[in-house]
């Protein structure tokens, strides 16, 4: 069997658009608890209007302190780092390769990778549920390279796994 690889251009994803993408996940994840809180509030407020109160405490405290955590415990996450810093990717059978523009290396086997997501210009690889490493498409040379990756070696990386 061939050794197929892509390798890309220099690419990084700001720590802003890291974040949106992270933060679109939790909410996917956890919209219908946030719902549900705003639909208890409401009813009870109209019981007692203190309970207005209340959700101010939840949008302006504790809403916040959940945008911290999700900071801190998966942004900042050695595996995040590397969608941040410069880095340019080789994408081969074995894995993702980053080299970092200081010199060092970091592999993410395809093991590791519970799933991809296209999303608005960006490969989305799932490590964990909340731990992700993002490729811009733009890093690609052209949409050959783009197309050539998700059939020749992502497809056949990720149906191997199952």
């Amino acid at each position: 069997m061939e050794n197929r690889r892509i390798i890309t251009r220099p690419c990084k994803v700001t720590p802003m658009h890291y974040f949106g993408r992270l933060l679109r996940i939790w909410l996917s994840h956890n919209w219908p608890w946030i719902v549900l809180t705003g639909i208890v509030l409401v009813m009870l407020s109209v019981w007692n209007p203190l309970f207005v109160y209340v959700g101010l405490m939840l949008v302006f405290l504790v809403f916040p302190m959940i945008f911290y955590y999700l900071w801190f415990a998966y942004a900042l996450h050695p595996d995040c780092r590397a969608s941040i810093l410069s880095k340019q990717v080789e994408l081969s059978d074995e894995g993702i390769t980053c080299r970092f523009d200081d010199g060092r290396f970091e592999t993410i086997v395809w093991q590791r990778v519970a799933r991809v997501q296209c999303a608005g210009g960006d490969l989305i690889f799932y490590l964990s549920k909340y731990i992700v490493f993002i490729l811009p498409y733009h890093s690609f040379e052209s949409t050959d390279d783009l197309d050539y990756f998700l059939k020749k070696i992502l497809a056949p990386a990720l149906g191997n796994q199952k």
